[in-house]
């Protein structure tokens, strides 16, 4: 009778676990660390995270794996699979599938190229760049093809399949450069990893619209918890697929005896080869050598001339004004050209309809300001000298006042060099050189060739210059997006980061730093806690003191951040996010360094961020009021003292003190309102 009863259970639990058990279909595609198939097996975070719910809640996974990611997102948008793993989330997505609310996972695009010298998204124009189809890196709102467009720039799109295949396209040439997720961990051929990175989105699960929204749910259930505990199986999985380094030796040490070999050999013929050469050139040198000793003398000047001109035009600044810019440029004109003994530069503007003069060499430029001589727009860039300018040319385009107003500005002069270079195509430089009256000299056809030069580097560096700035302006508003991530996880935090980098820049301009690190240090000292999106929220929104491990994990906030934003442009902002809780008696983390170990872009954000901690209202405690933060760090009060900062820092502090308490009060009100 016992047994009857237990093989009866048995029926009815098998029974009931095949009623209730919910069976799904999830799509896979190649995106290690992320989704792989590997030995026959589905794998990767999204793939471990998936299969510990599914354990947890009895379901079913068919998982159908395709290396064509459009394929599996075309199912999805049509319902033949209800899941698709590691999808960057997106409004436009939106619309026609589901999405869970808890991110997984924060990710950015990144270029890989064959070509070493790539470092910027300009020098993709008029080249073939291969994309993963569907790719929201290049079909998103703020993807390289929305990028192409807003830079103007004339790009071939190579649609592919999957990731690998972006990076096979490029091995073989058939794209110049390939775009794939950052944390891609498949094969990448040898190719150089560019420092062009763009887009940071939220990675999340993607569903199909006719999915029952319970398994949705139970899905954001276990994330919200997991994500809250250190110790959880998501944590587990991130330090297994995503924070710990590749421990397998890099190919480059794997081959470097190899390419070490390959120089030697290349060296050694090379050498061989130079050799032979040389003979033969001595040979022909010898020949040749009264030829050249009468070439080298006609052109010595013109060579002294060109090399002077660039070593000139490589001390510009690019964050010159162009009034600046055009003074410089002719300054330049009067040392290369020997015959010129005055000169003006005009900035014509098609746009404002407007031709002013806005430098001059020998002429009065106050007076010359007076003239406006828009009737005389440039047709096309031309160089030509010109008898008598002002009765020849000036005289038809001025009125008789303004003419008298030139004549009486001007050096009397017996010819000009006019050279019109057009910077865009509204914007033009008119450059004149002047020959004295009573001067015996003449322009000569090699001052005319470096003018020409001029103008056409002048030309260059005015593009590079424009370039630049639009680079720039990208890369600030991809740090832009990262802050606001940081904000997005933690409100407290939200409205901090903000207020220390005001204050930071402004700390920064007092120590008489250059404005352009002063205007780093404001836009990235925001990104001081970015690492903090990898520490749990249950332990940052601690209402208490921590425990000794929990501080322990809470500062690898300042490791994390320093990875995330490991790249070239952001060598200010991982300075920030690494040291700003140095301090300068050596006693604060993660390295204790101490005095000036610790770079100054740290040690401003240092005093920023204690002075906003310490008025900022926290679950934990009060905020404290401008008198006694000033008070704490001026004298301290067991927790915080004056030798945490720097001495110059510190007297900067003590005094500005108000005017940092406007900037926190101003800031404030602004976010409240």
């Amino acid at each position: 009778m016992r047994k009857k009863i237990i093989f009866l259970a048995l029926i009815i639990f098998v029974f009931f676990s095949c009623v209730f058990s919910k069976e799904l279909t999830v799509g896979l595609y190649n995106n290690k660390p992320l989704v792989y198939f590997g030995k026959e097996k589905p794998k990767g975070f999204f793939v471990d995270i998936l299969n510990e719910i599914a354990k947890r809640e009895n379901w079913t996974l068919n998982y159908v794996y395709n290396d064509n990611f459009s394929v599996l997102y075309n199912k999805l948008k049509q319902g033949e699979i209800d899941i698709l793993l590691d999808l960057a989330y997106s409004k436009e997505r939106e619309r026609k599938i589901l999405f869970n609310s808890e991110s997984v996972f924060v990710n950015w695009a990144l270029v890989y190229s064959y070509d070493k010298k790539l470092k910027s998204i300009l020098d993709l124009d008029n080249k073939t760049v291969a994309v993963l189809k569907d790719d929201i890196y290049y079909v998103g709102k703020e993807g390289i093809k929305k990028l192409a467009e807003r830079f103007k720039l004339n790009i071939q799109f190579l649609e592919v399949a999957s990731y690998e295949e972006v990076l096979r396209m490029v091995s073989e040439k058939k794209a110049y450069a390939g775009v794939v997720s950052r944390i891609y961990l498949g094969e990448t051929y040898s190719l150089s990893k560019t420092p062009i990175i763009f887009y940071p989105v939220e990675i999340r699960f993607g569903f199909s619209k006719d999915i029952d929204k319970e398994i949705i749910d139970k899905i954001d259930f276990y994330l919200k918890k997991w994500k809250s505990d250190n110790s959880s199986i998501y944590y587990i999985l991130l330090d297994k697929y995503l924070l710990i380094g590749n421990e397998t030796v890099p190919i480059w040490v794997e081959m470097v005896v190899f390419v070490s070999l390959i120089l030697v050999f290349t060296v050694s013929f090379l050498l061989y080869l130079h050799r032979k050469a040389l003979k033969k050139a001595t040979k022909e040198l010898l020949e040749k050598n009264k030829k050249l000793k009468i070439l080298y003398k006609e052109n010595k000047n013109f060579s002294e001339s060109l090399y002077k001109m660039i070593d000139l035009l490589s001390k510009m600044v690019p964050g010159q004004d162009l009034e600046s810019f055009c003074k410089y440029v002719l300054e330049t004109a009067i040392q290369i050209v020997p015959e010129a003994n005055y000169g003006s530069i005009i900035l014509v503007n098609e746009k404002n309809k407007t031709a002013k003069f806005v430098a001059a060499y020998g002429h009065d430029l106050e007076k010359l300001k007076q003239i406006n001589m828009f009737d005389a727009m440039p047709l096309s860039e031309n160089i030509r000298i010109v008898k008598d300018i002002i009765n020849t040319e000036k005289i038809k385009e001025l009125s008789k006042k303004e003419y008298e107003i030139l004549v009486d500005a001007s050096k009397p002069m017996k010819e000009t060099l006019v050279n019109e270079i057009q910077l865009t195509p509204y914007l033009w430089i008119r450059l004149l050189l002047d020959i004295d009256v009573n001067s015996k000299e003449a322009f000569s056809e090699q001052s005319r060739k470096l003018i020409k030069g001029l103008g056409n580097l002048v030309k260059a560096f005015w593009l590079e210059k424009m370039s630049t700035e639009e680079i720039k302006n990208a890369y600030m508003r991809f740090a832009e997006k990262l802050s606001t991530i940081a904000e997005a996880y933690d409100d407290v935090t939200g409205e901090h980061i903000y207020r220390v980098g005001k204050i930071s820049g402004f700390i920064a301009e007092k120590l008489n730093l250059p404005m352009e690190k002063v205007k780093e240090i404001e836009s990235f000292a925001p990104l001081h806690d970015i690492g903090k999106i990898f520490v749990s929220k249950k332990l940052i929104r601690k209402n208490g003191g921590l425990t000794y491990e929990e501080f322990e994990e809470m500062k690898k906030h300042t490791i994390y951040g320093a990875k995330l934003l490991d790249d070239p442009y952001f060598e200010t902002a991982k300075k920030i996010a690494l040291y700003h809780h140095e301090k300068y008696n050596g006693k604060g983390y993660p390295f204790g360094l101490k005095g000036d170990e610790i770079p100054i872009e740290a040690q401003i954000v240092a005093i920023a961020d204690v002075y906003d901690a310490l008025r900022s209202p926290r679950p934990y405690k009060r905020g404290y009021t401008h008198e006694e933060v000033v008070k704490i760090i001026l004298e301290g009060d067991g927790r915080t003292s004056p030798d945490d900062f720097n001495p110059k820092i510190l007297e900067i502090f003590k005094k500005y003190h108000l005017e940092i308490k406007k900037i926190y009060d101003d800031l404030s009100q602004g976010i409240a309102s």
